[in-house]
């Protein structure tokens, strides 16, 4: 099934958006924690892509996930998962 989800960021501690080989990316701390939640990999399509320190208010992902999950597990489950919100990656919304 194929998710959508709204972020918003404090791009100071990450590399920018898109997934990159140390990690440091909005992308992959996202990609980690809805991992937790699917119980596999997960990969991350955004709408668009920030650099380094650039924040987001309203950035749009989907993804795709065989596991079937309540719209408020992928919400609440994935910001538990992800750094806090002062420092990282919240997500605002969702849809199935």
């Amino acid at each position: 099934m194929r998710h959508a989800l709204g972020l918003e960021y404090d791009g100071r501690a990450f590399c920018g958006f898109q997934a990159q080989p140390d990690g440091c990316s909005v992308q992959d701390a996202l990609e980690r924690a809805l991992a937790a939640i699917a119980d596999a990999p997960v990969r991350v399509i955004g709408a668009g892509r920030t650099d380094a320190g650039v924040h987001a208010t309203s950035q749009v992902v989907h993804f795709d996930a065989t596991v079937e999950r309540p719209l408020t597990a992928w919400v609440r489950g994935v910001n538990a998962a992800l750094p806090p919100a002062g420092v990282g990656v919240v997500v605002r919304a969702g849809s199935g």
